[in-house]
């Protein structure tokens, strides 16, 4: 998860075990849609990406992997052969020939991306506190947690109580995770890999 279960505890002034399930289960569930949303995982992870031809400027000194910061470089092959004579901004994912071009018909990065559980960037993880207690005060509270996290409840003494949702905006709506994530959406946008923010198979990658 991208925050542990004592970071959660902490954050929401939880203590004992009896709702440690449900914390678990919602804090593996909003670090997944996180994750959806940005089309990345966060925690150290080894990345296979291919760039095919038509994906990258032919004759160009730079590629940019999907997913940052790199951590180390397994491999860079062209054409099934390795390269060297490269370097990485490890924070941007920019990967440069220190001479010459990157020119093929198929060029596969290996490499190992992400955050140690410590380094994941606190505006992440502050999404995950947030909306697991969202999610926590409404199991308390009796709402549904389907509702987003701006519900009103209007309720006749002895008789009724309806509850109405005015949280997701048509940005939110826009993403299949604003359902969860409502609007933490804009936080999340730095961290999302180029896949992502090209929303398209521009790139690829596999995890391992």
């Amino acid at each position: 998860m991208i925050a542990t279960l004592t970071e959660i505890k902490t954050y929401l002034g939880v203590v004992g075990s009896a709702d440690d399930a449900f914390l678990t289960s919602q804090g593996q569930l909003v670090s997944d849609a996180i994750e959806e949303y940005c089309q990345r995982k966060f925690n150290l992870t080894e990345y296979t990406q291919t760039f095919y031809c038509e994906d990258y400027p032919q004759a160009s000194s730079r590629l940019f992997l999907a997913v940052f910061p790199v951590v180390s470089i397994t491999t860079i092959e062209q054409d099934g052969e390795a390269i060297t004579g490269y370097r990485v901004h490890n924070e941007s994912g920019i990967l440069t020939k220190k001479a010459g071009f990157f020119f093929g018909e198929e060029i596969e990065a290996v490499y190992t991306a992400g955050y140690e559980q410590a380094e994941i960037p606190s505006i992440v993880k502050s999404v995950v506190y947030s909306v697991v207690g969202e999610r926590y005060g409404k199991k308390k509270s009796g709402v549904d947690l389907g509702f987003g996290s701006d519900v009103q409840r209007v309720s006749i003494p002895g008789t009724i109580s309806i509850d109405f949702d005015y949280t997701l905006t048509n940005n939110q709506r826009s993403s299949p995770m604003g359902g969860i994530l409502g609007s933490y959406l804009n936080l999340l946008d730095p961290y999302r890999s180029d896949q992502a923010v090209m929303g398209a198979s521009r790139l690829v990658y596999v995890n391992s």
